[in-house]
């Protein structure tokens, strides 16, 4: 496996600089060894990013949006460069293959340049005004410093969905990105620096999430945040934001079902949904989740996720052939095995999987469950894991109170010909991204964004630079 340093350090003002407050190992989940540390800020390195950030809003919210898409499409292009290099540190920090590593990237790139592009097409309206010789003018105006906070399941393309539409609407941003993926986080930054990026625009920072998330949403320079991650650390967000009446824009919790219906292609709905599910090893807030089968195609589901499961080839993202990788660490491997003891204890049926694989790093072997009864933890709480289960729907009104079950409503998945059935579970499932007949991916070109405890505002489309803007009338007649 080749060797990586994956040092990460803060990034404020436009320079690197080592964290004050301590530092922590970077784990390679595959091996449980370091590769690497990450520095952590005090709180006057936090209040210097904000500071920072603060300073060098004028002249960038001032500059044009071609001149802002510049910068973000030549970063897109140093990425691509840079592919293979950060790629292997993906690999070695997060657990993934080097097939999901690639593919965040290509996905990262993408979106920065497609952010790129999006600067230079955001205008305002004139609308007709209310007397004779007057106009009314909506003006789309950057709201000032954003927050933005990361998780590590998809460190790059989180990062890069986030700073993309903040740059592209004209704000600076401080980026406080999981100690548990770095060196992600740091490689995008630095495409950005070297792409011409003015200082003080992205300020990187590491640190204790609640002590540092605390002092930048108490901060009065602060306008609006960005989260992705777990809908409790999202209500706590939240909470601390209320004061200062900071925007929030919050991709949450998921818990997607996928209804399969009698008419599917039992084949075909496991090699859609396979790469979603397991994928990244389950650790997405899109993945299908809790599969609801008619009982016309139930059992051959049952099985051809059984087989899918073990066909999996378990290690590391850097050896030959390996098709999925670890967990990203130890606290997740708990979870997992809680959830399959509950629901075995509950009268679930472990069809395959349901360990921990016996071998350095935090791996867990791909599981189907079948049987699992409405009182599974794993039904109601978001297993970010290799967990599939199965449960039988005879009618159209049971998959929805099911589908409905929990208190998340992002994603879900439909597989039927019928436009009757597909046409009535759309308008009854609780769920803002529907996939039919394929999964339903989060593009940098349209707006997504969760509803109830999977979060609110949108991220992606024009929506999604919107969201860092005030909408300003100005309403003028002539003199």
């Amino acid at each position: 496996m080749a060797e990586h340093n994956l040092d990460a350090h803060l990034f404020i003002n436009g320079r690197w600089e080592e964290g004050k407050s301590g530092s922590q190992p970077n784990i390679d989940p595959a091996t449980g060894e370091a590769v690497g540390i990450v520095t952590r800020a005090d709180a006057n390195q936090v209040e210097a990013a904000l500071d920072a950030a603060h300073n060098a809003f004028p002249a960038w919210s001032a500059l044009t949006g071609q001149a802002r898409g510049a910068i973000l499409k030549k970063a897109s292009a140093l990425l691509a460069e840079r592919i293979e290099e950060i790629a292997n540190g993906l690999i070695l920090e997060s657990g993934k293959t080097q097939a999901d590593a690639l593919g965040e990237l290509r996905r990262t790139i993408e979106t920065l340049a497609w952010n790129g592009e999006e600067a230079s097409r955001i205008s305002g309206k004139v609308h007709q005004g209310i007397v004779a010789g007057s106009a009314r003018l909506s003006l789309p105006t950057p709201l000032g410093v954003v927050v933005a906070i990361t998780s590590w399941n998809f460190p790059a393309v989180l990062v890069g969905r986030k700073l993309g539409a903040a740059l592209a609407a004209g704000c600076t941003v401080v980026l406080k990105a999981s100690e548990f993926t770095p060196y992600s986080a740091s490689a995008i930054v630095q495409a950005l620096a070297d792409a011409g990026l003015p200082e003080g625009v992205v300020n990187l920072i590491f640190g204790d999430a609640r002590a540092v998330s605390k002092q930048l949403l108490a901060s009065p320079l602060v306008k609006a945040v960005s989260f992705t991650g777990s809908t409790q650390v999202g209500k706590e967000l939240a909470a601390l934001a209320a004061p200062n009446l900071i925007r929030p824009v919050f991709e949450l919790g998921g818990h997607a079902p996928v209804i399969v219906w009698s008419d599917a292609d039992v084949e075909k709905v496991v090699q859609v949904t396979a790469s979603a599910k397991f994928g990244s090893a389950g650790q997405s807030c899109v993945a299908p989740t809790r599969y609801l089968a008619h009982p016309a195609v139930h059992d051959a589901l049952v099985k051809a996720l059984v087989a899918k499961a073990q066909s999996y080839k378990l290690g590391h993202g850097q050896e030959d052939g390996t098709t999925l990788g670890p967990i990203a660490h130890g606290g997740r491997v708990a979870t997992f095995l809680h959830l399959i003891e509950d629901a075995v204890a509950k009268g679930a049926v472990v069809e395959t999987g349901g360990k921990r694989v016996e071998r350095p790093g935090f791996f867990v072997e791909p599981t189907v469950l079948s049987s699992v009864p409405k009182d599974a933890e794993v039904l109601v709480e978001e297993p970010f894991s290799p967990i599939a289960t199965v449960q039988s729907v005879n009618t159209i009104d049971e998959a929805v109170e099911l589908a409905n079950a929990t208190p998340y409503s992002f994603a879900a998945y439909i597989f039927t010909d019928s436009l009757r059935v597909r046409d009535e579970l759309v308008r009854r499932l609780n769920a803002s991204n529907i996939g039919i007949n394929q999964t339903a991916p989060s593009l940098p070109d349209v707006a997504l964004g969760g509803l109830g405890n999977s979060g609110y505002g949108y991220e992606g489309g024009t929506e999604g630079v919107l969201a860092y803007m005030h909408l300003r009338l100005v309403s003028q007649s002539a003199i």
